[in-house]
This record gives C-alpha cells, structure tokens and sequence, in this order.
C-alpha cells in the first residue's frame, strides 16, 4: 500500500470516529467529517515523492504497516475543522501534520503530554499522609516506662 493511502485511510477512519463522537455541535461535526473525507479523497492524487509524506515517512510515521501521526499529529485530527467556519484544506491538513511529525515521532512522549500524563497520574492517586516515627531519647524512655 502506498502512504498516502495509508494516510487517506486513517482520515476515514477518524470522519467515521467523528461522526459517532459526542460534544461539537451538529454543524461543526459535519465540516470536520466533511473535511477529514476532503483530505482523504485528496491524498489518492498526491505521489509517493510528496515532501509531506516523505517527512511523514522519515519521521516513522509509517512503521507498523499503518498511519501513526504521532501524540500532536492525533489532535492535529481531532480537532480538524471544528470552528465555525473552514480555514484550511487538505493539503494544510497534510502539511499541519508533517510539521507535527517533525516535531514528535510516533509513540514519543512530548513535553505536553509528559505533563498531562503526571497530572493524571497525580488526580487518580489518593493523597497520603505520613507521620514520622518520633526518636525517643534515652532519658524519655526511662521517665515514660510502656
């Protein structure tokens, strides 16, 4: 399969995703769904030599035989096009997500999501409370017997 099949792929999946998620508003969900199959129809004309995808590929986008855009590029396509009104096509889709990839591998862990992943870890654990053990000195212990 070629990348940017594997790429347009992906797309699909995400407008499918789209369309079942809950929250954005009706309208909103359409522009991005729209969108997202937009950038997906677009991908099948563009070449294997496209300096978007070959950026995609030298980043390791493409190791596990399927798209992989990486922590940023994922919200890159989240949140695709959800305004209230279009800014971008598909080639600033494919572009945003090259960008992303250069900036974070697959499976890296950036910053970001380094501090988000903490504060999670922080919110789920239970606070606690240590009191430490008091040293007794010799002549409280022979004041105090037990």
């Amino acid at each position: 399969m070629t990348k940017a099949i594997l790429v347009a792929q992906f797309l699909q999946a995400r407008a499918w995703w789209r369309l079942d998620s809950a929250g954005a508003s009706a309208l909103h969900v359409a522009r991005s769904v729209v969108s997202l199959l937009d950038a997906a129809a677009y991908l099948q004309g563009v070449p294997e030599d496209d300096p978007d995808l070959l950026a995609l590929e030298a980043m390791g986008c493409f190791g596990s035989g399927a798209f992989d855009p990486g922590p940023e590029g994922w919200l890159i396509v989240k949140e695709w096009q959800l305004a209230d009104e279009a800014t971008a096509g598909p080639a600033d889709l494919l572009a945003a997500l090259a960008r992303a990839a250069g900036r974070a591998a697959p499976g890296e862990i950036t910053p970001r999501a380094a501090t988000q992943a903490t504060q999670a870890t922080q919110a789920t654990q239970p606070a606690s409370i240590t009191v430490p053990k008091q040293a007794q000195s010799p002549d409280t212990l022979s004041r105090n017997p037990a």
